[in-house]
């Protein structure tokens, strides 16, 4: 596939996941378009989940999200209202599909089916539309990652200038030939393959940079308790207190480091309580690049605009990996989340600290390898435990990667490419249980009976 918009890296989204949430409401929106040219009237719709869906849907709000995709829900204007509104649908008794009462009943129209055998992926929905207990329309979705539907990857355009990008290799052979860096590398792309100019690109990247920000200000000040079987307390208001008082005797991290990893966590808190997120690449991951960003962004006092530059360089590299591996927990474990966060972030804070592309596409490599093979393995399927403190290790794992790449002139061993190659083979042969599914590691030995909630 070609290399797919930077809007399809960052997206507006709803928490706690982009794939389980965003994705899962998105393929209801395109079901409700599709049975549109049916007369609905005595019409039922039944939603199977299936595999990584039904595993952990639950706890990722899966069947809320697809229940209101049906009811046409828009994402940016209502999307921190999302518990309410489900809850409003399930209490009168019915989904409206343009003015069609569809009665619908949670226990009797949700089918959660956690076999993951013969699915052609694990993040798999399915519609059934009936009448007098006829089928008469279906449909299957998978959610890819990101937010993104499988059918999506296939309509992304092939570029009008003809140029074919393999890889971040042949980016980088075309910056050098043409003299231009990896943000105006992607004005370049998005004029020329989505018709996006400049102007309009900056905006939109602006308005992300900006719910990014506010996610940050409110994690720090939004005490209490986190939804779920869990009952987590919120950490970050308290963490930045603490980092706050103690501001002159911390020895160990400096000031910075230590601010990019509350910063993060104070993401990751409010993605797991729903509210309005953007993905970076992901939700479960949405707190690295924020916080890495802001905390450059304080230090050496940059407008936003500069901000939007390296929003650019990081979904550069969240592009090729969309385009040559994945973004999906269900497909290749957190490495494809995480990982590819941290080498989203890694990039843009190298772009900022004046590196060439040559250590910026270095240290993304850095911040990609040495999170290869990492699990996605939710406690209770929720995106709290190991997901919220795994932001703030890897928003500082950004920063090392980055400063890593900035130190180095000699030429390194591993491109960026072969890490999302490897990627990819670990996540083929690493075992279900390891990818979103709930069923081994820290979700399997910390059941939430056993952990300590004080």
């Amino acid at each position: 596939m070609p290399l797919p918009s930077i809007l399809d890296v960052f997206r507006i989204s709803i928490g706690p996941s982009s794939s389980h949430t965003l994705g899962a409401l998105r393929s209801g929106l395109l079901f409700r378009e599709k049975i549109l040219k049916h007369n609905l009237e005595n019409c039922r719709i039944t939603i199977e989940l299936c595999g990584s869906f039904a595993l952990t849907g639950k706890g990722h709000l899966t069947d809320k999200a697809v229940v209101c995709g049906l009811n046409g829900m828009d994402v940016e204007k209502v999307g921190e209202r999302f518990l309410e509104i489900y809850e409003n649908i399930v209490k009168r008794g019915y989904i409206d599909i343009n003015g069609y009462k569809i009665p619908f009943n949670p226990e009797k129209d949700i089918v959660w089916n956690k076999n993951l055998d013969g699915l052609t992926h694990p993040n798999t929905v399915r519609y059934k539309l009936t009448k007098s207990g006829n089928v008469i329309d279906k449909e299957e979705y998978h959610s890819v990652g990101g937010g993104m539907l499988d059918r999506e990857k296939v309509k992304i355009k092939t570029d009008n200038s003809g140029e074919t990008f393999k890889g971040l290799c042949d980016i980088m052979d075309f910056c050098k030939k043409s003299n231009i860096d990896f943000a105006k590398f992607v004005d370049y792309l998005m004029e020329n393959r989505y018709s996006i100019t400049r102007e309009r690109l900056n905006g939109e990247l602006l308005k992300r940079w900006m719910i990014m920000k506010r996610r940050i200000d409110e994690g720090l000040k939004r005490e209490g308790v986190l939804p779920g079987v869990l009952k987590l307390k919120r950490r970050a208001p308290q963490m930045f207190k603490e980092y706050l008082e103690n501001l002159r005797s911390f020895r160990m991290l400096s000031e910075e480091v230590t601010l990019t990893s509350i910063y993060a966590i104070a993401v990751a808190e409010e993605n797991a309580s729903g509210a309005l997120i953007v993905t970076a690449p992901t939700c479960g991951s949405s707190g690295v690049l924020p916080a890495v960003l802001c905390s450059i962004q304080e230090r050496y006092h940059l407008q936003d605009l500069k901000i939007v530059e390296a929003l650019k360089v990081a979904g550069l590299i969240g592009m090729v990996v969309i385009k040559n591996g994945s973004i999906a927990g269900a497909e290749v474990g957190c490495q494809g989340e995480i990982g590819v966060a941290c080498s989203m972030a890694a990039a843009s804070a190298c772009y900022l600290m004046g590196g060439n592309i040559g250590q910026i596409e270095f240290a993304a490599e850095i911040g990609l390898e040495h999170h290869l093979g990492l699990t996605c393995d939710p406690v209770a399927g929720l995106v709290q435990i190991p997901c919220i403190e795994r932001n703030g290790a890897a928003a500082v794992s950004a920063l090392n990667a980055s400063n890593l790449a900035l130190l180095s002139r000699a030429k390194h061993q591993v491109s960026f490419d072969k890490a999302v190659e490897t990627m990819m083979e670990i996540g083929k042969d690493m075992s279900v249980k390891y990818k979103e599914t709930s069923l081994g590691g820290l979700a399997k030995i910390l059941k939430s009976r056993d952990i300590c909630l004080t």
